[in-house]
């Protein structure tokens, strides 16, 4: 397997790929000299207030509840693919870790009560939880921790988000119930990435059948998988924690847009997850059977540039492609409007921002100015490879439409997501592709030139080196802003804009939270009440 493939992304609103960050990975931390108890710690972020939601319930009249999704997770293995819709089912429901990232940015305990951080930040101590067993009826220990964590750093084939915990130098189980985690030099990210896929906790034993039979400790037990239709969870007799306040949970697999918003007309199903087609929101809005909620993501709908093949090899062509693209149009015409215009590789929730949407104007004289300079020849089409999401197909024709305009003839293939991972991410056989990075913190794969977008800059990978190794928020704050200004002067992609999360609910949910921080949706509290 190659290496490219090996690295990390997240591919969510089902499909999303995210950029998790290797070890010169960005973000925001906690203080590192504090001792970390429960309840949550808050990171240094200014993750927003959660935007109008459901109230919680105490109990679900409904015993079933059911989501419906447009994309499927292509195995229940989170540790050999990168695809999101793998922890959206699976994080926090059947999987949990030391630590979790709530929906307003903090990180609280989970399997561990707490933790302490020596004054120089390499060396974090866990007390785990108590009583806690695994859904296979076996305890949780210490020794689950460390099998975990090395899982990730030494797992062949790799595991897909190795390199986000490349700073741990060893894990050592104290005693059954603590366990040591030494960092080989101070990192700003490693608490929050042990919030997600890859800090799980699993059972030795169970991971042989993991890819169709997840095992874990959470409030949900998997109970079953039809490929081509629906994932079953059932709530755990056994849980250490609050019930979850139903019985069971099926996620229902639509890929047709159109077919998914019927089938939440119909009442065939109470939640749809991540809508794809904004323009049939009219159907619900205003009808007091149903509840449309808009939430936040950190998903950057990114048209990537495969920056090693030509003609996409020269900075001119690309900036020239920047120039080219309008981006509010595309977000009027492929998201109904919904989206936010970013100009950079980083989500406005990120503390570290800057807003660099000036830097490239739409202007078409400019485009073809800098192609000329560049020397380029329409002689090859540029092929876009395109998954199967709405906002990329869309998206795709019309940046088709406006290349065009200035001479570029690009080619699309629409492409089913296994392909798509294939030969875009995995061997970079592409010229052009549209999707949304939507984890945090992702803005570390700019240092990443083995990335799928093929970006090498060894200024950028050195400044995010040392981003995540400065404790200071501002002067980290202040290095990764300027790697964002030169990604923009490189033209690495095009950021076309900020994904919204846009779910629709039955008018009897609570517990349903649509921002989304991360890749897991938790659904313990999630109930339905008609």
């Amino acid at each position: 397997m190659s290496a490219r493939k090996l690295l990390s992304l997240l591919f969510v609103f089902g499909l999303v790929v995210a950029a998790c960050s290797p070890a010169s990975t960005t973000g925001t931390t906690e203080s590192v000299d504090t001792t970390q108890p429960a309840p949550a710690t808050t990171e240094g972020t200014d993750a927003p207030e959660p935007v109008t939601t459901t109230t919680e319930a105490a109990v679900s009249a409904q015993a079933d509840v059911i989501l419906g999704l447009q994309l499927e997770p292509p195995t229940l293995d989170l540790t050999s693919s990168p695809a999101a819709a793998i922890p959206q089912v699976l994080l926090y429901n059947v999987y949990e870790g030391l630590v979790k990232l709530e929906t307003d940015g903090s990180i609280s305990p989970l399997l561990a009560e707490s933790w302490d951080v020596s004054d120089d930040g390499l060396e974090w101590t866990f007390s785990l939880r108590s009583g806690v067993v695994f859904h296979n009826g076996e305890a949780f220990t210490a020794d689950d921790v460390v099998f975990s964590i090395n899982n990730v750093l030494t797992k062949d084939p790799e595991h897909p988000f190795a390199t986000t915990l490349s700073s741990v130098a060893s894990v050592e189980a104290i005693d059954d119930s603590t366990v040591k985690v030494t960092l080989s030099q101070f990192s700003a990210n490693f608490l929050f990435f042990m919030t997600q896929g890859q800090g799980v906790i699993l059972k030795e034993s169970e991971v042989a059948n993991i890819e169709n039979s997840p095992v874990g400790t959470g409030p949900f037990v998997f109970d079953s998988w039809t490929p081509g239709d629906s994932i079953v969870i059932k709530k755990s007799a056994d849980y250490w924690g609050d019930d979850a306040l139903v019985e069971t949970i099926t996620y229902r697999y639509i890929n047709d847009p159109n077919a998914l918003n019927n089938a939440m007309l119909a009442g065939d199903i109470d939640v749809l997850v991540g809508v794809s087609a904004p323009e049939l929101l009219e159907e619900f809005e205003g009808d007091d059977r149903f509840k449309v909620l808009t939430g936040q993501t950190h998903g950057e709908v990114t048209m990537s540039l495969n920056g090693y093949v030509a003609p996409l090899d020269n900075v001119l062509v690309r900036q020239a492609i920047t120039h080219a693209i309008n981006s509010q149009d595309v977000v009027d015409l492929a998201y109904f409007g919904y989206g936010e215009m970013i100009g950079t590789g980083a989500s406005p929730l990120a503390p570290y921002y800057v807003d660099l949407n000036d830097v490239y104007p739409f202007d078409q004289q400019k485009a073809m100015d800098l192609l000329a300079e560049a020397g380029y020849t329409d002689d090859r089409p540029l092929r876009m490879l395109l998954p199967p999401v709405s906002y990329a197909r869309r998206g795709g024709q019309i940046v088709q439409a406006q290349l065009a305009e200035v001479g570029i003839t690009v080619e699309i293939e629409e492409v089913e997501w296994g392909v798509w991972l294939e030969d875009v991410f995995a061997n970079g056989a592409y010229d052009i592709s549209i999707v949304a990075h939507v984890e945090p913190r992702d803005l570390g794969q700019y240092g990443n030139a083995e990335y799928y977008w093929a970006y090498d800059n060894p200024d950028v990978a050195a400044l995010l080196a040392e981003a995540d190794a400065t404790p200071d928020d501002a002067a980290r704050f202040a290095l990764l802003g300027q790697v964002q200004s030169q990604i923009t002067a490189d033209a690495a992609n095009v950021w076309l804009f900020l994904l919204p999360a846009l779910s629709v609910t039955k008018a009897g949910i609570t517990g349903y939270n649509p921002n989304q921080p991360g890749l897991g949706l938790d659904l313990t509290s999630l109930a339905l009440n008609e």
